[in-house]
């Protein structure tokens, strides 16, 4: 490190005000992390956040800690979903949502709606695994079992922590103290009958060696069955706003949404010739056999004569089908942690993670248009009248549309194996405590996707020719075969070795062997590791009238890298989807901090008032020194009420996906005012960007918490957040790409992210990152609680959680309009108002959960009028209930609970919110709103 600078800054939390506990034992837990440690001293909690150790200091930064019990009551199968839950975190990711060919099934956190690379994920507040090279944690693969509580830093906490924190900070602490055997078994299933799942988690721990030794262990599965993408009435018509052939660029709610595909080929326009002759070939579709029918249009079609477009019913194809609502997801992990004391003050501790996940799922159905000559012989076969139609209208052949799913969907499998380990050091001397570790991570990521399109043996094998007599590839003479075989070139024969003739008329009428040489089987692997060394040193400086002077100083050394390695085929850019390019790229980071709290007055007539200031240098090897600060302060005026505030700079550095990326495909739908057609699947190549620069942020937080002393065990706080970053990394490319293009009439250098074919269709886009954006976001957070008692054994315990969001502001130059993305479901999930309320009975008998889910109203496109030029623009606000009731059992020789848990209670139906792009257009936001319906889990938990 070059040099140490301490600024002015502010180290994190704040108050938190935990859930109440699912079991009446639990009594040790605190009711607040507020609560004064003289006052309620046994209640006291140490919330993360700040590098200094203290539990009596309330910081200035708003924390809202949620303990693990609380986590399982909202929902008992995945951590992160009830994560999701607090409306802080916009929701995202996961298995109800595609999240792409590589992130399928994971799960990431997302404050603030800031995107979840600003958002850093702990485990006991050491940086967690990445799980590839975008460095964002999968929460997944956190021991759930053993998580004690949940930390969620509502703010910039790069001083504290470094890169990555600017919306906030989720940290998961452990309950390193845990002693004896837990067992936690659950099942569930949904209403109709599907998305089954399962799971086991078992933990317990020991102490020994008189104490010196403790032991805390634990494994867990997981598996959820999915549900399949026809599995729900609405996905299987699939409404949308489509646009109304019949009034330009007006957008029209139909039923059933489909595009012309038919999985036996449709006969979209003629070819060659004139265009009067090529509009009279159409409409003609393969069945069994390749039978010629005539191919149904249905109604507000733009399908008529065009590759792509969209119709209202008929004979297309149901694109939201082709993807699950609920990814399969199978989950297995294993952890252990190791404390011993081995000299008074000198703590020696180790702890090992393994984790592995699988989730396999479809992508988008291999679509594909392309040409057939008139000369084809399995046209002339199948459609004899066809061929004698384009001879007369001297056409040269047809444009076919054609969805081939002999071999079934293309599958993506997306298999993470995850091992972290962590030595290190603690302990005192005095009134100082210290800690040394070093950490190793790394993940492994394995995806392959079979039945995936080789697109140039596709298009050999659809030139298909009668051999004749004496042919240079030696094919006996009328036999159906590929025109590359026995073409003169000897090498083109060569490169068209193993072809076989594909045929596409009619379901099912393909070869064996032409599906052999059409599909192929992706692969790429990718390895992240992460390697971290951590020490810190925290004590008190000296004494103050108003108290002692805290200080904490530490540094960090931190690498990260990862390697892609990919087939042949995706280097050659071969295949329909992902053609994963390989690439390495590897940063070392050196980090300086220090802390400082001290307490400026304390019992004075005005109160109390303490300030807290922190800073941190950090230095990349790809970009060099940044410098991050915050400064805080607490004042006390009365006992009922504290006010706090803190201003920091923080920053997030571009990830290696980022900086070092050579190329990835994925399919996008394309919106294209050029043209006035949406193009479906089109590919679309990411390329990293080595010039990236950190991006920084100003954070402003002021809030106040009131615990009013003629109301026992009632909580609440109220904070104004204020963030604003600059130098904001942001792709360019894909359709944003293409709306630039189109507003400079074709001229801007932006085009060159856009290739079009001759007839000026969308044929592929190109992405990358650059620093060119600024965000902005503020908004306020509201958390109250209350608890009180119901008789003699039942306490009741009531909480809420609201945030609202005032802006969600992006400017990019490129955008001529720069909108609040708050509340436009065109732009985002983030909806102005989110709120939970729940409720929690706890009794020595039983104990009964509710909880309601608030979803503010939003605009479905704010950049279009309800009239004028779409006839739907409003989805209404959404509540979601959820419940649950338990028995505690203590006859089995310790306590036992069973629990039936019931979320969305009353099996609220889908909501109407449809998503245009993508590679599948859906009729709903599978992020905000429930798809499932009515889900039913039962349980047991043991303590033994």
């Amino acid at each position: 490190m070059r040099r140490f600078q301490l600024k002015l800054s502010a180290s994190l939390l704040a108050i938190a005000m935990p859930f109440a506990p699912a079991f009446a034992q639990q009594a040790d837990q605190p009711d607040s992390a507020a609560a004064d440690a003289e006052g309620n001293e046994g209640n006291a909690i140490i919330v993360t956040g700040s590098r200094i150790r203290s539990g009596t200091f309330n910081a200035p930064t708003p924390v809202t800690a949620v303990s693990a019990d609380q986590l399982s009551m909202a929902a008992p199968g995945n951590m992160a979903d009830a994560l999701k839950q607090i409306p802080s975190v916009v929701p995202g990711g996961g298995t109800t949502a595609g999240g792409g060919t590589r992130a399928g099934g994971q799960n990431f956190l997302n404050l603030r709606g800031l995107g979840n690379s600003r958002t850093l994920v702990l485990l006991d507040n050491r940086r967690f695994v990445p799980t590839g090279p975008d460095l964002l944690a999968d929460i997944n693969l956190i021991p759930q079992g053993l998580v004690e509580r949940v930390d969620v830093v509502t703010g910039g906490a790069s001083a504290a922590y470094g890169s990555d924190a600017v919306a906030g900070v989720a940290n998961f602490i452990l309950n390193r103290r845990l002693t004896g055997l837990r067992v936690n078994a659950t099942t569930g299933i949904s209403q109709r009958g599907d998305n089954e799942e399962i799971r086991l988690s078992v933990n317990g721990g020991f102490s020994g060696l008189d104490g010196r030794l403790h032991v805390i262990a634990g494994g867990e599965y997981f598996e959820n069955a999915g549900v399949r993408g026809d599995e729900r009435q609405f996905r299987r018509t699939a409404g949308n706003q489509v646009l109304d052939p019949a009034r330009p660029g007006f957008l029209t709610r139909i039923d059933d949404y489909r595009t012309a595909y038919t999985t036996g080929g449709l006969v979209v326009v003629g070819t060659g010739g004139t265009t009067a002759n090529r509009n009279l070939v159409f409409g003609t579709q393969f069945g069994d056999g390749g039978n010629p029918l005539p191919y149904d249009y249905g109604t507000v079609s733009t399908t008529l004569r065009n590759a792509t477009g969209t119709q209202n019913g008929g004979d297309g194809f149901r694109t939201s089908t082709g993807q699950e609502i609920v990814r399969p997801l199978n989950r297995t992990s294993a952890f252990t942690h190791i404390d011993l004391e081995v000299a008074a003050g000198l703590t020696l501790y180790t702890e090992g993670l393994y984790a592995r996940t699988n989730s396999e799922f479809a992508n988008s159905p291999t679509t594909r248009t392309f040409n057939i000559s008139r000369n084809n012989p399995y046209l002339a076969q199948v459609a004899p009248a066809l061929v004698t139609q384009l001879n007369a209208l001297g056409l040269t052949g047809i444009s076919m549309n054609r969805l081939t799913l002999e071999r079934g969907p293309t599958l993506t499998t997306n298999e993470n194996e995850t091992i972290r380990g962590v030595v290190g050091a603690e302990g005192e001397i005095g009134n100082w405590s210290w800690d040394l570790s070093y950490q190793y991570g790394r993940n492994d990521t394995h995806s392959p996707t079979a039945t995936n399109l080789i697109t140039t043996n596709f298009t050999r094998a659809l030139n298909a020719v009668v051999a004749t007599a004496g042919n240079p590839g030696g094919i006996a003479a009328g036999t159906i075969t590929c025109a590359d075989l026995v073409n003169a070139d000897a090498t083109v024969r060569a490169n068209a070795a193993g072809c076989s003739p594909f045929n596409p008329f009619g379901a099912g009428s393909p070869s064996s062997a032409s599906l052999d040489y059409v599909f192929g089987t992706s692969v790429f692997d990718t390895r992240t590791t992460q390697q971290v060394v951590d020490a810190s040193v925290s004590g008190s400086l000296f004494d103050l009238p108003a108290g002692p002077v805290e200080v904490a100083v530490g540094g960090e050394w931190r690498k990260v890298s990862a390697v892609t390695t990919a087939d042949a085929t995706s280097i050659a850019g071969g295949y329909r989807l992902i053609n994963q390019q390989p690439f390495a790229g590897s940063v070392t980071v050196k980090e300086a901090f220090g802390e400082v709290q001290i307490p400026v007055f304390d019992g004075s007539a005005i109160g109390s008032f303490d300030v807290n200031l922190a800073a941190r240098v950090t230095d990349y090897s790809t970009s060099g020194e940044v410098t991050t600060w915050k400064a805080g302060a607490v004042w006390q005026p009365v006992d009922e009420l504290r006010i706090r505030g803190t201003y920091s700079r923080d920053i997030r550095a571009p990830n290696l996906e980022e900086l070092f990326a050579t190329g990835r495909q994925n399919n996008i739908t394309i919106q294209d005012a050029f043209t006035n057609s949406t193009y479906l699947s089109v590919p679309n190549r990411t390329l990293g960007n080595a010039a990236l620069t950190p991006e920084k942020a100003k954070t402003f937080v002021v809030g106040f918490v009131y615990q009013p002393n003629w109301l026992d065990n009632f909580s609440l706080a109220v904070d104004y957040f204020d963030i604003r970053i600059t130098d904001a990394i942001a792709n360019v490319g894909g359709q944003n790409a293409v709306e630039q293009c189109n507003l400079s009439n074709q001229t801007s250098p932006i085009c060159a992210f856009v290739e079009r074919n001759a007839a000026n269709a969308v044929i592929g886009t190109r992405t990358s990152p650059f620093n060119l954006t600024s965000q902005e976001t503020n908004g306020i957070d509201i958390e109250t609680q209350y608890r009180t008692q119901l008789g003699e054994s039942t306490d009741l315990t009531l909480r809420g959680f609201a945030t609202y969001t005032g802006k969600n502001l992006t400017d990019n130059p490129f955008n001529a309009v720069n909108n609040d993305a708050v509340g436009d479901l065109a732009q985002s999930v983030q909806p102005r108002w989110r709120g939970t309320l729940s409720a929690n009975l706890d009794n020595d008998g039983w104990g009964a959960f509710i909880q309601a889910r608030y979803i503010h109203s939003f605009t479905w496109d704010r950049l279009r009028t309800l009239g004028v030029d779409t006839d739907f623009n409003h989805v209404p606000a959404q509540v979601y209930l959820d419940g649950q009731v338990s028995v505690k059992i203590e006859d089995w020789g310790g306590e036992q609970e069973v629990f039936l848990n019931v979320s969305n209670l009353l099996d609220k139906g889908w909501v109407y919110a449809p998503i245009r792009g993508g590679a599948t257009p859906l009729p709903t936001n599978p992020n905000l709103y429930d798809q499932v319906g009515r889900m039913f889990r039962i349980g047991l938990r043991a303590r033994f």
